[in-house]
């Protein structure tokens, strides 16, 4: 049998003799969905030199409509260090330092990251204000990523930051995110 759809474009469906429908699907992950079809899937980095205890990356989410999930960071030192990521509710502390402008990852869309994120705060403690100590660890020289596969989820005004403990000289942390109802 077949089901004629009802817009008039000619579309059907096939119904075998047990009446099931017959689909096909096509599975996508999500912040591959988001970042194509709607352009809302961005990349923050932060590259600094900064001393032992200080902030490497701070982000915080602006957009007052969307939740911006996180689905991984990477942070690579110089050399092998520790390293601290810290979380807060609207702390109002913004962690000053040089702007980052956050990369849409689908180069077709012209939409913007409404987010804060900074790097290079030197004598500053991004724990200070924040709410929770999310984790400690230690890194070894190069890229080690965090993956926190979306269940890092910062509403508006929410923040993360990495403070490097140990001074190991030229870091980077990057924030892979999208936004999402």
């Amino acid at each position: 049998m077949i089901i004629t759809g009802g817009t008039g474009n000619g579309y059907s469906a096939k119904v075998d003799n047990e009446n099931r429908l017959h689909t096909r699907a096509v599975m996508q992950e999500l912040p591959a969905h988001v970042a194509a079809e709607e352009g809302r899937s961005f990349i923050w980095s932060c590259t600094a030199t900064i001393g032992a205890d200080e902030c490497l990356g701070y982000l915080r989410n602006d957009n007052t409509d969307l939740y911006l999930v996180i689905q991984k960071i990477i942070i690579s030192p110089a050399a092998a260090c520790q390293f601290e990521i810290w979380v807060g509710s609207g702390s109002g502390v913004t962690v000053a330092g040089s702007a980052v402008t956050g990369v849409n990852t689908n180069l077709q869309s012209g939409n913007v990251a409404l987010a804060t994120c900074t790097h290079t705060e030197t004598g500053a403690n991004a724990g200070t204000g924040m709410d929770s100590l999310l984790g400690t660890a230690w890194a070894g020289a190069g890229v080690n990523s965090v993956p926190l596969d979306g269940v890092l989820v910062l509403g508006y005004l929410d923040e993360v930051a990495v403070n490097l403990i140990t001074n190991v000289g030229s870091s980077s942390a990057n924030f892979f995110g999208y936004y999402h109802e």
